[in-house]
């Protein structure tokens, strides 16, 4: 049986930062993944980051993320492509106008330049973009977008370079419970004894969770991105554009642009890897070109589909689980690539029982008991789940 001070299971976004960080604070931390580092939901997302949160705690960590991605070819040796190119959000009504007017106040006492624009504003940011029905836009633009799969490779080898033994292909079968303690954690390489263990497995976190007996309220749902290769010439300049009410986002992909739907179905078993279900495309190109009509000839030539954990106020939970060394780390709700960087050194001095360096109270599991008190950090008014059915009902490819 190997021991180790800290066990952290999940290698995404989430568990390679916290095991770096562990291990700087002298911690000796093992990583275990089902699969292959950071190759599951982390790799598989938009690359979006951004400072245009709701509530403090998300911006000052999204500044810390946005702060290391500016840094990370020359701390990490790895060129993540990271483009500065700024989040533009478009909104027709203003309930939609008054919930980004708070949040930028938010964002401007933490430093943050972001602002309500106004038509010609958005015109002269996104003159290929259609303003149908657009009462104004919201922009950042210190906000920008990367290459996850670079930022993977050179967390990872900050991770393994610090110190972390990571042994993948490890799924968890069982965690060994004594009273209120986990003394042991068996996987398919092999078994362990750490004096901590950190449940950072995102989407399967739950599953996780049901092996030291208790829930976790995170919801996986299904996330595809869909990629028109050669599309009609867009200005590269373009900004991350999302459309809050048709519930897309547009960004330049090389010589086009990727896209994807605000519309995420429930994944009630999440399997280990998903397919693309490119009856979502049509609906989707449909809404695509509604807005940006020059890429009415493109179609989606490529796309993928992973998962995303979804907590009730869509905000991670972190904290102490009933277990008293198991240590809860997921639920980022799509937000991993923004602000899991950003908090890893907090939930590191947490896990290990020191002051964090910034508070995590906003983030504690107990807050689920009151849920008239969460507060909800989302782009959408509602969720209108109603809409799957459009999205899925085009006909299959």
């Amino acid at each position: 049986m190997t021991t180790c001070d800290v066990l952290v299971i999940g290698a995404g976004v989430v568990g390679v930062s916290v095991a770096a960080e562990l291990t700087a604070r002298g911690a000796d931390v093992v990583l275990v993944d089902r699969g292959r580092v950071g190759r599951a939901s982390s790799a598989l997302n938009a690359g979006g980051v951004r400072h245009q949160f709701f509530h403090e705690p998300n911006i000052r960590a999204a500044q810390l993320t946005i702060a290391l991605m500016q840094r990370f070819k020359e701390t990490f040796g790895v060129d993540i492509q990271f483009r500065q190119a700024g989040y533009l959000f478009l909104y027709s009504q203003e309930a939609q106008a008054e919930r980004f007017r708070t949040a930028i106040a938010r964002q401007n006492a933490c430093g943050v330049p972001s602002r309500l624009i106004g038509l010609d504003d958005v015109r002269a940011l996104v003159p290929e973009v259609s303003l149908e029905g657009i009462a104004g836009g919201c922009f950042g633009p210190t906000d920008g977008y990367m290459d996850p799969v670079a930022v993977m490779e050179g967390l990872e080898r900050a991770a393994r370079e610090s110190g972390v033994r990571v042994v993948e292909d490890a799924a968890v079968h069982g965690v060994e419970i004594a009273g209120r303690h986990a003394t042991g954690v068996r996987t398919s390489a092999g078994d362990f004894s750490p004096g901590r263990v950190v449940n950072a497995a995102g989407a399967w976190a739950p599953g996780i969770a049901a092996l030291y007996g208790e829930t976790l309220p995170i919801t996986a749902r299904r996330s595809q991105i869909f990629v028109m290769e050669r599309t009609a010439p867009l200005r590269r300049e373009m900004p991350h554009t999302f459309d809050v009410d048709a519930m897309v986002y547009i960004r330049i992909d090389g010589d086009g642009i990727r896209s994807g739907s605000g519309v995420k179905p429930i994944v009630s078993d999440p399997p280990a890897a998903l397919e693309a279900d490119w009856r979502e495309s049509e609906e989707l190109r449909r809404r695509v070109v509604q807005r940006v009509p020059a890429l009415a000839s493109s179609p989606f030539t490529r796309g993928w589909a992973g998962l995303i954990e979804i907590t009730p106020d869509n905000n991670p939970i972190l904290g102490w689980s009933g277990i008293d060394n198991v240590y809860t780390a997921a639920g980022f709700s799509g937000h991993g690539m923004c602000i899991a960087p950003g908090l890893a050194p907090a939930i590191a001095a947490d896990v290990l029982g020191t002051d964090p360096p910034m508070p995590l109270d906003f983030y504690r599991p107990a807050r689920f008991a009151n849920p008239d008190t969460l507060r909800h950090e989302s782009l959408w008014l509602t969720e209108r789940l109603s809409d799957l059915d459009q999205w899925t009902s085009a006909p299959a490819r």
